[in-house]
């Protein structure tokens, strides 16, 4: 699907929402739309005494995912609401299945409504990792299969859980607890899924707050874009792109970015020349060793991410698989990783995009950046 479909399909259910306001009670034009500059799977539109939040199927934009209505806790309870689950605002009590969504709630300054979470030993967010080790926040254990008894005793009011195709919540979607289902990481726009942080604003009652640090994302994020993008201007055009070879390989194949994924865009907005950067798809693309060897054996840079309690070195990565000697980026020593063990990145590539499209524009044009100091990718030692 390409990126004018998406949209089109996008504001077919933008219209289906606005009509939503009006359906049982109110007409449509009591409702206000929230422009939405980025997402293209959220929109928030607000209503005399209720809020519509609606999430878009990211696997088929013509239909909605979920619609929840928002109804402050200080005001009745409207006689005639649409549709949805309700849930009264601001929340108190928070269950979290991910690290990225904790980190967005702390931000907002409101860890400490986090009553429970799943998987603690990868959050990254340090409020919510001393809650959990000082028993304030509840440990679920497994966000695929969450401990269903600790869920209870957290008394969350609601769940917030990253959907997935074809696949729904099991016991946890039984116990009457509203899942808010954040399909930010669905995005298509590195800006997009920072975005969805007005959904949390909704939720803890933070509009404002949610709207300001968007914003700011935003102006930092175009600030080094438009920089990049002027510095290869003045210096001879797309000729001065770095060709970019991404990740490794795991078991048979090597997964890599769709041409139009967020990572992809990320790339070309540091100052890139992805060398996967045709590709018309937008999720992650499995390939043999033996075609990106070809496709990125004369490659300029390679970034990549992984997890080990060690910094990766060269010597690790050829005994990880000799062959990865045989790119040029590898024999130059133009390796570049992150350590995903030790660093914030996943959180951080939702709320400070900037900040990892930073570190990449250093690494591809360090005569822009020379002085910078890498959070993320780091180059390999030898």
């Amino acid at each position: 699907m390409n990126r004018m479909t998406i949209r089109l399909s996008a504001a077919l259910v933008l219209a289906a929402i606005t009509v939503s306001c009006g359906n049982r009670g109110n007409s449509a034009a009591d409702g206000e739309r929230t422009e939405m500059l980025y997402a293209q799977y959220l929109s928030i539109t607000d209503c005399d005494s209720f809020t519509v939040a609606d999430i878009a199927n990211p696997w088929d934009t013509s239909r909605i995912l979920h619609r929840y209505v928002a109804v402050p806790k200080s005001a009745a309870l409207p006689t005639e609401l649409p549709d949805g689950t309700l849930i009264r605002t601001p929340i108190d009590r928070i269950i979290v299945y991910s690290s990225v969504h904790a980190s967005i709630i702390d931000a907002l300054g409101y860890a400490d409504r986090i009553t429970g979470v799943c998987e603690p030993e990868y959050i990254t967010c340090e409020a919510v990792r001393r809650g959990v080790s000082e028993g304030r926040i509840l440990d679920c254990g497994n966000s695929v299969s969450p401990n269903i008894e600790r869920i209870a005793d957290a008394g969350g009011q609601v769940i917030i859980a990253s959907p997935f195709q074809n696949s729904g919540y099991g016991a946890a979607g039984k116990l009457g607890i509203p899942i808010v289902e954040a399909a930010d990481y669905m995005e298509n726009l590195p800006l997009g899924r920072t975005e969805w942080i007005r959904l949390f604003g909704l939720l803890l009652d933070c509009q404002d707050r949610a709207d300001s640090l968007f914003k700011a994302a935003c102006n930092e994020y175009d600030s080094i874009r438009d920089a990049v993008a002027g510095h290869i201007e003045e210096n001879g055009g797309e000729s001065h792109r770095p060709t970019l070879l991404v990740e490794r390989r795991y078991g048979a194949s090597w997964d890599v970015p769709g041409g139009r994924s967020y990572m992809a865009r990320m790339y070309r907005d540091a100052g890139a020349a992805y060398i996967f950067g045709n590709n018309s798809t937008t999720a992650n693309v499995s390939m043999s060793f033996e075609n990106v060897l070809s496709k990125g054996i004369d490659a300029d840079i390679w970034v990549m991410k992984y997890w080990s309690p060690q910094p990766m070195t060269y010597t690790s990565l050829e005994a990880e698989y000799h062959l990865y000697s045989e790119f040029r980026a590898f024999k130059e020593r133009h390796v570049f990783g992150c350590n995903t063990c030790s660093s914030s990145y996943y959180d951080d590539i939702v709320l400070h995009p900037a900040w990892i499209l930073s570190d990449l524009a250093a690494v591809f044009h360090p005569d822009l950046y020379p002085d910078h100091a890498s959070r993320y990718f780091k180059p390999l030692s030898r």
